[in-house]
């Protein structure tokens, strides 16, 4: 009785797994005809599910042709048998904005094509919704696709989105000094030079270069100090200059910063580089950045509690807060419904999804059109 017991999880797995491949299979074979008759919009026969698709212009870099990769985004989730409503992200409070319409006014999916900066801003409205949130990757870091499985090709990504596979992801959420006010991240936060890293990789990201001397200049500056760390029942007391708290493996320029960090398994990864100096800092950055870093101490918790003697810097994302005493995060746990692919990412990854790289370079982004975009809404 005992082993028939432990069979039923992996009896169930195998068979959740064979529907998703049969739902991967189904979308193939029913997107192939949509793509053969776009030219005639014969696939806007009133059969495509409604989405509302936020689009960042300044996602990427400064020569892509924006209008055209719109209408690609917009023709090939077409073609995966959805029906685009676009909208514009002209800020991050737009974004938000969008977002917020759009789950109010009951749309089944939203669609992000952008970067990660813009898929935490859509990410956060959609929390505790019933609203599907999928991910088309045009940013410069991509690391939310990279850890989720997402393609970074426009048609990959649509196919992905076409076949639907959902799993519930965590978001984290950051409250600094009792401040009402909580930020919510999905990919890592932190203090110290976490946050200096952020503002750094913000200006490169954005380009705006007047920041990077001043983010250089502030990690120079960083001095070692003591912090004490509360992690679910566990305190340790630190001599460091940085603590980060991770959600997703990926951080910054694709470093894998949490390697066994997972989206869906409610725990965040806290790693507290005690004692660590420039040179050790440096050397397990880089071997982070290579997708090889050193071992450290994690520790797994719902709850993390941080506090320092002399306030400093901390960062929710990519979002730097001021200098704080304390700064609290903590779990959300399946807050969003995502659309995900097989990703280092996740505890129960879709196997059946098309492959995504983690760490390779971006594909050549494709400036051919097979319709104009629906008109755009900010």
């Amino acid at each position: 009785m005992a082993d028939r017991k432990q069979s039923q999880p992996a009896l169930m797995k195998a068979k959740f797994q064979a529907l998703e491949a049969s739902i991967a299979d189904l979308e193939r074979r029913l997107s192939e005809p949509r793509k053969e008759n776009l030219g005639q919009h014969a696939a806007s026969d009133g059969a495509l599910k409604h989405a509302r698709l936020i689009f960042n212009p300044s996602s990427g870099h400064d020569n892509e042709d924006n209008a055209a990769r719109l209408a690609h985004v917009v023709t090939s989730l077409r073609a995966h048998g959805i029906e685009a409503h676009v909208g514009l992200k002209t800020s991050g409070s737009a974004a938000r904005k969008l977002a917020r319409k759009a789950a109010s006014a009951g749309y089944p999916l939203v669609v992000v094509a952008a970067g990660d900066g813009t898929i935490g801003d859509v990410a956060s409205q959609l929390i505790g919704s019933t609203t599907v949130l999928g991910i088309v990757p045009i940013g410069t870091m991509n690391n939310l696709a990279r850890s989720l499985g997402v393609p970074l090709g426009i048609d990959d990504a649509c196919a992905l989105i076409g076949m639907g596979t959902t799993r519930h992801i965590d978001v984290g959420r950051m409250i600094s000094n009792g401040s009402p006010q909580a930020e919510y991240f999905m990919e890592c936060a932190g203090v110290g030079l976490s946050a200096i890293a952020a503002m750094a990789g913000q200006a490169l990201e954005k380009r705006r270069w007047r920041l990077i001397p001043r983010a250089l200049r502030r990690f120079v500056e960083a001095k070692l100090g003591t912090i004490v760390v509360e992690i679910d029942d566990t305190v340790v007391e630190a001599s460091t200059r940085i603590v980060t708290v991770s959600n997703a493996p990926l951080m910054g320029n694709n470093m894998l910063a949490a390697p066994g960090a997972k989206m869906d398994d409610g725990l965040l990864d806290v790693q507290i580089y005690d004692g660590m100096g420039d040179a050790a800092l440096v050397g397990h950055f880089m071997a982070a950045s290579s997708g090889s870093p050193n071992a450290l101490k994690t520790y797994r918790a719902r709850r993390v509690r941080i506090t320092s003697d002399e306030p400093v810097l901390s960062n929710s994302g990519m979002n730097i807060t001021p200098q704080r005493h304390v700064v609290e995060i903590d779990i959300v746990p399946r807050a969003l419904s995502m659309i995900v692919g097989n990703g280092i990412g996740l505890s129960v990854p879709v196997e059946s999804a098309p492959s995504a790289p983690t760490f390779a370079v971006n594909p050549p982004r494709s400036n051919g059109t097979e319709a104009k975009p629906a008109p755009a809404e900010v």
